[in-house]
């Protein structure tokens, strides 16, 4: 499986400027000029394409990522998608622009995304230690370095990255596919069975202490043979009930608070729509010279229009503000119903508890006795005790399966140290002591010009693992922007680039950026098909007037999608 990326729809409404920038298969390069041509926008391309799919990319300040919107067009095994991003709101469509599934929360979009590419990462939580899906942020990790994230061994390129403790060594086994739905199904199996462990354990021990208090009281025949006890406890379950049923309404008055004020959304939703297209109108007539109030003919509406243009671009971002608030209310009404429900679930069990208590509550000590209590104790503990052997086999089964999984583990290890060394020695880099290569978990980096080759031969050994060791996964496009980025004589310059181009295979898409690339000398070295993509913009001026105006239709059909009935792109999108 794999994922190409095609086109790269940027979008600012608020300066009606935007750019598209297409993709092939292969070898991709992103330049521009040698003399002058920093402060392109090569960055800014290449940090928008996982940015898009829901990573943080690490944006100059200037950039204002905020206020921009962002589309990506991609393929996974030839079958088209777009996905558009606006701030936290994400919505994913099919090739033909039908609405797929929206998120406003990373882990949805994680989710979804998975359904998509059949990949995801999971990390125990902080709060409980859960295994959770993690943001899609780190299915990326080995795919992306950030020309400011070239610093050995380290995930760098990307913000936000602290919400997991100490995660890189299981993010990597995930993408090895050694942490895998299986491996993850045993270790939660395994965890629930030492759970059931301890709570027989600890059952045993309270069975213990009330079968020596039930041989007290036979010694000296002090036990009670009156219903106070039992009559407390009938009192206890009613007080809970009453609990519950508070509980319950409050519930019921959350969900009726909820949906009105999703009724209330939709209504607002057709009330914009309706002055959008009154709006829409009038810029008609503006552009006919026409006042769209009194019918008048204008010489000048260049004032109006500017208005009415402003007009257009608020209710794009009112649109949007709605469109998150509305999918987070129905995520609160659908948490909601499920807590209901479950508060339904504990009003019956409180209804046949007290039904029981009561209906026996006067001929309960007319049957029970102390001997006979002591004899279902004697059998419970027996219970317990043979449930926890049980438990004991089945965790050594578990164990054995866990084992396996940790042979490959060694395996991936042991190529780990081989694949860096034999890069070591191919750069020289001898400042790298090849111990460091013995653990995934240990950190190594290289000083100066050096430091860019340590990055680079670190991240293609972990792609060419996670190929090696987890063939069936996807693989995404690799993205190094600025890979020669540091003062460095020709001699590495040359070695760093014949090295890119000979692992370009790892994945089948590589972008790759840089000022100055020289095309001739890269073809001369490859027989790859390349796709160069020469930036000629001035300095800060990557997004243009005419790309807006060519790609509005885009904008608005996915800005547009879950509010207005769905339509398909026009060709020219």
């Amino acid at each position: 499986m794999e994922m190409i990326f095609k086109e790269l729809f940027l979008f600012s409404p608020n300066e009606k400027r935007a750019r598209r920038i297409a993709f092939e298969k292969g070898i991709n390069v992103v330049t521009s000029n040698k003399t002058d041509g920093t402060k392109r926008g090569k960055s800014v391309i290449m940090r928008s394409l996982f940015h898009a799919l829901g990573a943080e990319a690490m944006f100059d300040s200037l950039f204002d990522v905020k206020n921009k919107v962002f589309i990506l067009h991609f393929e996974v095994d030839s079958k088209g998608y777009y996905i558009y991003r606006a701030s936290d709101l994400f919505k994913v469509f099919a090739e033909n622009a039908q609405l797929l599934f929206s998120a406003t929360r990373a882990q949805e979009l994680s989710r979804q995304l998975a359904q998509i590419t059949g990949f995801h990462v999971e990390l125990p939580s902080r709060g409980d230690d859960r295994l959770e899906i993690t943001p899609p942020v780190y299915n990326y990790l080995p795919f992306f370095l950030d020309q400011d994230g070239y610093h050995g061994n380290k995930f760098d390129s990307f913000k936000n990255l602290g919400q997991y403790a100490n995660f890189k060594e299981s993010v990597l086994f995930c993408h090895f596919g050694i942490y895998t739905k299986e491996y993850f199904d045993l270790e939660r199996e395994k965890e629930q069975l030492e759970t059931m462990e301890v709570k027989c354990q600890n059952r045993i021990t309270v069975l213990g202490e009330i079968a020596k208090d039930i041989h007290s009281k036979l010694q000296g025949r002090g036990y009670s043979k009156d219903l106070a006890a039992l009559k407390r406890d009938v009192e206890q379950y009613q007080r809970e009930y009453s609990n519950a049923v508070h509980s319950l309404n409050i519930s019921r008055q959350h969900l009726v608070n909820w949906r009105n004020a999703l009724y209330d959304f939709e209504k607002t939703i057709e009330k914009i729509e309706a002055f959008e297209r009154k709006n829409e109108s009038a810029i008609k007539q503006l552009h006919n010279h026409e006042c769209p109030e009194c019918g008048s003919l204008l010489e000048m509406p260049v004032s109006l229009q500017s208005r009415r243009y402003n007009l257009a671009e608020d209710i794009i971002r009112v649109k949007t503000d709605i469109q998150k608030s509305m999918i987070e209310l129905k995520e609160k009404i659908e948490g909601e119903e499920r807590h209901y429900k479950e508060l339904l679930d504990v009003l019956h069990q409180y209804e046949q508890s007290m039904n029981i208590r009561s209906s026996e509550l006067d001929d309960v000590l007319r049957f029970k006795g102390l001997c006979e209590v002591r004899e279902d104790v004697v059998e419970e503990t027996q219970t317990v005790q043979n449930e926890l052997e049980r438990i004991s086999q089945e965790l050594d089964a578990l164990s054995k399966k866990i084992r396996e999984f940790n042979k490959r583990k060694e395996q991936i290890v042991k190529r780990y140290y081989d694949l860096l060394l034999q890069a070591r020695n191919r750069f020289g880099l001898n400042e790298i002591n090849p111990d460091q290569f013995k653990k995934l978990s240990t950190h190594f980096t290289a000083s100066g010009s050096n430091r860019c080759i340590a990055t680079i031969i670190w991240q293609i050994a972990i792609i060419k693992l996670r190929n090696e060791f987890n063939p069936e996964a996807i693989q995404f496009p690799i993205v190094f922007d600025s890979p020669n980025n540091v003062e460095t004589d020709d001699v590495k310059t040359e070695a760093l680039i014949q090295y890119l181009l000979d692992n370009s295979n790892v994945s089948s898409q590589f972008i790759i950026s840089g000022i100055g690339f020289d095309t001739e000398e890269f073809k001369s070295r490859t027989e790859k098909p390349m796709n160069v993509i020469k930036l000629e913009n001035m300095q800060y001026g990557l997004l243009r007037e005419a790309d807006y105006q060519e790609h509005l239709g885009l904008l608005e059909t996915f800005c547009n999608a879950g509010l207005l009935p769905p339509r398909e792109l026009d060709e020219d999108f």
